[in-house]
């Protein structure tokens, strides 16, 4: 994706026309796909967050279906603190962690990655003094969480792993295939 927000535009060329399009979803649980992540550096004023705090912005499209898909951008800090969130974030997209125990992100591999989150509507009061709405992440839901939640599942998915009450169920036997049976 060569999308560069930040060109510049020249005096004495014109540009593609485009319309804003910005969807605001009612909160609920949708399928995301994961488009950009940027490693950035904290740097400004915030009593929760110091300055050089290490952080990685991601991009995720929201699909509503018929209502619509929408970009969220959240950030995801590496501080301790924080680390609730960037389990949830991994968890999210497949790259499951045990709790309790180490784990090392594969960064390399998350754009493109799908998953499931919570999203809210955030009201605040802009720069200009109006009141204004976004969407922003409440939570990324963990896969076995996502069955039964899901309004709508359009991102093509790898297949989804079983949930905790399908492990101890016996498999359909597919191909004539018996276990036990050689």
């Amino acid at each position: 994706m060569n999308n560069n927000e930040n060109e510049f535009l020249n005096w004495d060329e014109g540009w593609v026309a485009e319309e804003s399009e910005f969807t605001l979803l009612p909160e609920g649980n949708y399928p995301f796909k994961v488009t950009n992540l940027e490693r950035k550096i904290y740097s400004g004023q915030s009593d929760k967050i110091p300055n050089g705090a290490p952080y990685a912005e991601v991009t995720v499209e929201v699909d509503g279906g018929e209502k619509g898909k929408t970009t969220v951008k959240e950030r995801l800090y590496l501080m301790k603190k924080f680390t609730w969130k960037l389990t949830q974030f991994f968890n999210s997209i497949g790259q499951v962690q045990e709790i309790g125990q180490p784990f090392q992100p594969k960064w390399g591999q998350v754009i493109g990655t799908v998953g499931q989150a919570k999203l809210e509507v955030n009201s605040y009061t802009g720069k200009d003094g109006n009141k204004k709405q976004n969407n922003r992440i409440r939570e990324f839901l963990k896969p076995a969480a996502n069955a039964g939640v899901v309004q709508q599942q359009t991102f093509n998915q790898a297949p989804t792993q079983p949930t905790p009450q399908q492990w101890n169920q016996p498999q359909g036997q597919q191909g004539g295939f018996q276990p036990g049976a050689f």
